[in-house]
């Protein structure tokens, strides 16, 4: 799910399994990707929307937009562009529909971003991956309801259904799933965020190959 976060000064509201955090947003000076890169990315969320693992369906979760997709800046490390808030569903996003997420710092959950909407509310979660593996480029996060109860089934790796989502044991999870599953690309699940799924590679083709295939061994299973 992707609710709005706070901007400076206004209070956070708890909402269950969504991560809050404050943010700091600049206007966009430019696109916040290469072109090659943002027709990459595009392309790739665009397969996802038609899969129905990202989007906005009445009904479902709300009816708040779900799924998100980044990409990390190799020269500026720290640096990656997001899918913006509530943007799921937009069938065809452009640049505008992206957010550079320019510094993050996950103990006091704030952020400091550039574009023209506000970043996801998810970009923290990206962000931790990104910090607990320097190769990861890419990562695309999803909601699945077939791989996500197929977890255990697929032995696919899991964070615990008593991790909060959005928290810093979070953090820690996703830090220890990604050191004790060196393979990449590397799809887990988040259980205590329901349906929650994220894949997570060097390149958008295996992140986002792996995820496919794995969604056709969860509806085979």
């Amino acid at each position: 799910m992707d609710i709005p976060a706070q901007e400076d000064g206004e209070p956070m509201p708890e909402t269950e399994g969504v991560i809050q955090f404050e943010f700091e947003l600049e206007p966009a000076t430019g696109s916040p990707v290469g072109a090659h890169v943002l027709q990459t990315l595009l392309a790739w969320r665009m397969v996802l929307h038609r899969l129905e693992l990202l989007g906005q369906t009445p009904g479902r979760y709300g009816g708040l937009g779900y799924g998100n997709l980044s990409v990390r800046d190799p020269e500026r490390p720290r640096e990656f562009a997001i899918t913006a808030s509530q943007t799921g569903g937009i069938r065809n996003l452009d640049e505008n529909g992206l957010c550079r997420i320019r510094d993050y710092d996950l103990a006091r959950f704030r952020v400091s971003a550039a574009g023209v909407q506000a970043p996801s509310s998810e970009s923290l979660s990206h962000a931790m991956i990104y910090d607990a593996d320097p190769d990861v480029r890419w990562v695309f996060h999803v909601h699945s309801h077939e791989i996500w109860q197929s977890a255990e089934a697929l032995q696919i790796p899991a964070t615990g259904a008593d991790v909060a989502y959005g928290s810093p044991a979070m953090a820690r999870a996703v830090e220890e799933v990604l050191a004790t599953n060196g393979d990449r690309p590397l799809v887990f699940a988040t259980l205590g965020h329901e349906d929650g799924v994220f894949a997570c590679g060097g390149t958008a083709r295996e992140t986002g190959t792996s995820l496919i295939g794995l969604l056709a061994r969860s509806i085979a299973a």
